[in-house]
């Protein structure tokens, strides 16, 4: 075990040590907690959903003058004349919406409009309800909504507001 063997007896020290300080840095993370990015923002959740259904051309996804996300699809993608079952077109979009709302940092005010103007008011809420039952089932805590109500024109919306222990 002369100075033959030197060279491949350093090559084999310096493989240990790299070993034994790889394993001590993979441990030493361990304990390291993910940086939590909190919950989202509206801004970071517009530009997700925009991001989400840009290949939904009937989608609006803006923010209102109080601050808060307003995504609008038109009734005719939403709902059947005289029914309150949510269309596919409409699934497609509260499929993707409810990934962003599950982590609960906004609270969720739907309104559905009924069949023409002036149309029956049981019928938009019975639709608004069926947005509301349809996230829901997606996961989307139910104390999340904040109300279920009529709209006057011709969308359903769903109106994202950043609950106050998030912002």
């Amino acid at each position: 075990m002369g100075r033959r063997n030197a060279p491949r007896d350093a090559m084999i020290l310096m493989r240990t040590a790299l070993l034994v300080a790889a394993a001590i840095g993979v441990a030493g993370c361990a304990g390291v907690p993910f940086l939590d990015p909190g919950p989202p923002t509206v801004a970071s959740e517009q530009r997700r959903l925009r991001d989400e259904l840009r290949d939904a051309p009937v989608v609006v996804v803006e923010t209102t003058s109080e601050g808060r996300l307003r995504v609008a699809v038109p009734l005719r993608y939403a709902f059947e004349a005289g029914r309150g079952a949510v269309k596919p077109p409409l699934a497609a979009v509260l499929d993707r919406m409810a990934p962003g709302l599950k982590p609960g940092g906004f609270d969720v005010r739907v309104a559905a409009p009924a069949d023409g103007r002036g149309g029956s008011p049981l019928l938009a809420q019975d639709r608004a309800a069926g947005v509301r039952d349809y996230l829901v089932g997606r996961g989307v805590p139910l104390a999340r909504f904040t109300g279920l109500a009529q709209t006057p024109g011709d969308n359903v919306e769903m109106l994202l507001t950043q609950r106050a222990a998030a912002r």
